[in-house]
């Protein structure tokens, strides 16, 4: 068994206990490995001190990322292993870490302050497996269940809620009754978590085959990280397009997305501005005139408050406020080449991927008598195939002419750029060829008739 696992941590383990320790093998990395799942992170839990680990590990590289925990990050071959005392913890009055730890010669109260049955199975290095908790037949029967008192350990560390709901989402698991309970009854407790710890767990979350379920069951949950959410939760549509709330809808349509991050928080996110812009029409029924805009200012707040990176910020905003912009001919739905052509100009191929997406999964979770079919957003696909394909002028450097050009033309820097980005959309539309002879008898003519940049 221990052979399934990478040489580095059988070497850890193994070296631990050549030199008297009790050691093992705990966490997910066992648990993936008896679901037969790539494993991740190694954790290696032992009767030995930080400061015996240390010296049974001289020579090698390591970290104490954890030292007062009883923590020290070891490098075999850039794989890091954690290796961590056996403990007893102490009080948890910030709902997160414990006030204090005191370290223990037993695996047993070590194993009792952990999280859930399924990350509590330890290995040995002669292949004998510890279950105390009972993770083997929990992973068998597909829960995540707390051990002990679920109050009691979400109490402890908060953050746990919401490992809850990753595991749940990602490894396909139904979540234990009195620990369900226990989330709705605990959820409170997340506003004394980190933003960035908050912003992992959502991002793992949000990514799994179950996300759909886990958002929609655990709405008031998310509504406790994410309150900018809550308007939507259960908000009438009344409208002939939608069958769902705007919270619900706006799940159904992340659930039917491919495995992007972007793109599953950019649908999550996508209508979060209908409440705020709604009107009623004489008929009674509801229109949401300027929503993406009002949606991309929500969302850019939001995420701003939950620290993601600047560069994902903005990614996830973009993809809101142009989640509506037209990808078919006026007043009929016929994909448009010529729209394709502007998008991809304007947001370049990985975004106009996702949005096309996004028009589908958004369609997919309307009122199915509109949807506008596979073979609609397969044409869509296949016209960005043949615009990157085909190498168009997509973009003001590749233009034919340049802002030098312009000057000996009598342009100033301030109408040079003006003018190339007019000359770029005529490109773009097909109303005049990337030829620089050409180009430059329609500038002159403009300049010729006295037209104004």
């Amino acid at each position: 068994m221990l052979e399934s696992f990478r040489q580095e941590a059988a070497e850890a383990l193994e070296k631990l206990t050549e030199n008297g320790y009790m050691a093992y093998l705990i966490g997910g990395s066992v648990r993936d490995y008896l679901m037969g799942c790539p494993m991740g992170d190694i954790d290696i839990t032992t009767d030995a001190t930080p400061d015996e680990v240390e010296s049974v590990f001289k020579g090698y590289k390591l970290i104490e990322t954890g030292i007062k925990h009883g923590t020290v990050t070891l490098i075999i071959n850039g794989l890091p292993i954690e290796i961590t005392t056996f403990r007893h913890d102490g009080d948890y009055t910030d709902n997160r870490r414990p006030d204090f730890v005191r370290f223990s010669s037993s695996l047993e109260e070590d194993i009792s302050r952990r999280d859930f049955t399924i990350n509590a199975i330890a290995l040995s290095s002669s292949d004998e497996l510890i279950d105390l908790c009972g993770g083997k037949e929990d992973i068998d029967k597909r829960i995540i269940r707390c051990i002990g008192d679920a109050d009691r350990r979400f109490n402890e560390d908060a953050l746990r809620i919401l490992r809850a709901l990753r595991f749940s989402s990602v490894l396909d698991f139904d979540i234990e009754e009195e620990c369900s309970e226990s989330i709705h009854k605990n959820k409170e407790l997340l506003k004394n978590i980190s933003a960035e710890r908050t912003t992992s767990e959502i991002k793992k979350m949000i990514l799994g085959p179950r996300a759909g379920d886990i958002l929609l069951e655990y709405s008031d949950v998310i509504e406790t990280i994410i309150p900018e959410i809550g308007p939507s939760v259960g908000f009438d549509q009344k409208n002939h397009h939608h069958i769902y709330d705007v919270y619900t809808h706006s799940v159904y349509a992340l659930s039917y997305a491919q495995n992007d991050i972007y793109t599953r928080l950019a649908l999550l996110f996508h209508d979060i501005g209908k409440v705020a812009t709604a009107t009623t029409d004489e008929r009674g029924e509801q229109h949401f005139k300027g929503h993406p805009k009002k949606g991309a200012e929500i969302t850019d707040a939001l995420l701003q408050r939950l620290r993601f990176s600047n560069a994902d910020r903005k990614t996830i905003v973009q993809l809101v406020a142009m989640h509506d912009t037209p990808l078919y001919v006026e007043n009929r739905h016929t994909p448009s080449y010529l729209r394709i052509k502007r998008v991809l100009a304007k947001i370049g191929e990985s975004q106009t991927r996702r949005l096309i997406e996004i028009h589908k999964c958004d369609n997919m979770a309307q009122n199915m008598n509109y949807y506008l079919g596979d073979d609609y957003y397969d044409t869509l696909y296949s016209m960005l195939d043949k615009a990157v394909e085909s190498n168009l002028c997509l973009s003001v450097s590749n233009l034919a002419v340049d802002g030098n050009i312009l000057k000996k033309m009598g342009y100033h820097d301030r109408e040079i750029g003006k003018l190339l980005k007019e000359i770029l959309k005529l490109v773009i539309d097909e109303k005049i060829e990337n030829d620089k002879e050409k180009i430059i008898e329609y500038i002159q003519n403009k300049k010729d008739r006295g037209q104004k940049i």
